[in-house]
């Protein structure tokens, strides 16, 4: 009976399986290092945004200067320090402070919230200007998120104020109480700390420009762990057209802005995203709509905070108008609404000229409102 060399001898498959074990590490890898550097992104993300605010708060001072009164007034107000400080809470915390102080009036305090709700999108535009600017754009691309969030804010807050000023008049919601509870925001959690002692080291100016450097910053990152969707086949892009239906898009938004409490952040989220091919340009809108209801939460509890009877009741009204008002645009006719909206964002930002005049009417109007 022969025996067989050792040399023929079939190999054992630990070869294949160590091969195979190395490269489901090797991926695992990849894949721990793309989301460490996605975190990374985000940030750095957020805390640009924080920066930029500090810096521009520098301007709070001139404004308390204003004597604002009526509701039209306390409308331009809210509008115009939500444009300057590049956040909308803050401004409705603070509507919400002088209201417990008697300072402002019920209606007041209504309106200068929608105000900062209105101007809080401006932050948007400044980030997709930041990006089309980068990439050397001389059609604003990016920014066209920021003029779409802007409209689509003013086309469901205009009508909201309207109606919610209605139902104070009539006493719906009279009554409405949360109990009060010492809550910050997420943001507030995360980069508080690091932000107080860059507020106490360093002069506005030097923070803003941090905030520029640290967001192009994020940006090249977003570049780098993000794939181009555009470029993918075909099985890729058909499971991205759920991304592109209203009813989901605007679920999204309202889980973003509830999870971060940050409207700014959530929506400035869409300019990376979309310039990506995670969203499209045109269907961010619904997100937005989703984002601007869940933004109130924040101010919910703020309001529950300051002590004033009438505060989360003003908030909870002005928060219920505009999901009556956007659940029917997103649910019924959304396609009519798309349309209008993407032929105003486009004609705003074929170029530099038409998107300077779209921000200049965007600071007029406040301060229109405001003088007259």
């Amino acid at each position: 009976m022969k025996v067989a060399p050792a040399s023929s001898v079939p190999p054992t498959s630990s070869t294949a399986i160590s091969a195979t074990t190395g490269a489901r590490l090797l991926g695992f890898a990849r894949v721990a290092r793309r989301a460490a550097l996605v975190l990374l992104a985000l940030v750095i993300f957020v805390l640009a945004l924080e920066l930029l605010k500090a810096g521009a708060a520098g301007v709070r001072p001139l404004l308390r200067a204003l004597h604002v009164e009526g509701v039209r007034g306390s409308l331009g107000f809210g509008w115009l320090m939500a444009c300057l400080v590049l956040s909308g809470s803050p401004v409705a915390a603070v509507a919400l402070t002088l209201l417990a102080s008697r300072t402002l009036s019920v209606e007041e305090t209504l309106a200068m919230i929608a105000g900062s709700r209105l101007g809080a999108s401006f932050v948007v535009l400044l980030v997709g200007a930041a990006d089309d600017w980068r990439q050397g754009r001389r059609e604003k691309r990016s920014a066209y998120l920021g003029v779409a969030a802007l409209v689509a804010t003013a086309s469901i807050y205009v009508p909201a104020l309207i109606l919610s000023y209605v139902a104070l008049g009539r006493g719906l919601f009279s009554g409405l109480r949360l109990p009060a509870r010492a809550l910050s925001s997420l943001l507030d959690g995360t980069s508080g700390p690091l932000m107080a002692v860059a507020r106490a080291h360093a002069p506005a100016s030097l923070l803003f420009v941090a905030g520029v450097a640290a967001l192009l910053a994020s940006f090249r990152l977003f570049d780098r762990v993000l794939p181009d969707l555009q470029r993918r086949d075909r099985p890729i892009r058909r499971a991205g057209q759920v991304v592109y239906r209203p009813w989901f898009m605007f679920g999204v938004g309202l889980a973003a802005t509830a999870l971060t409490l940050s409207v700014s952040v959530s929506l400035s989220l869409l300019v990376p995203l979309a310039a990506r091919g995670y969203v499209r340009r045109e269907n961010a809108w619904p997100y937005i709509l989703g984002a601007n209801i869940t933004t109130f939460l924040d101010t919910l509890f703020a309001g529950a905070l300051v002590g004033h009877p009438d505060a989360v009741r003003v908030v909870a009204l002005l928060m219920g108008a505009v999901a009556l008002l956007s659940l029917p645009v997103v649910l019924l006719f959304p396609r009519p609404f798309e349309r209008v909206l993407d032929r105003i964002a486009r004609r705003a930002t074929t170029d530099t000229r038409a998107l300077l005049a779209f921000v200049v009417a965007l600071l007029l109007i406040p301060v229109l409102l405001m003088v007259i």
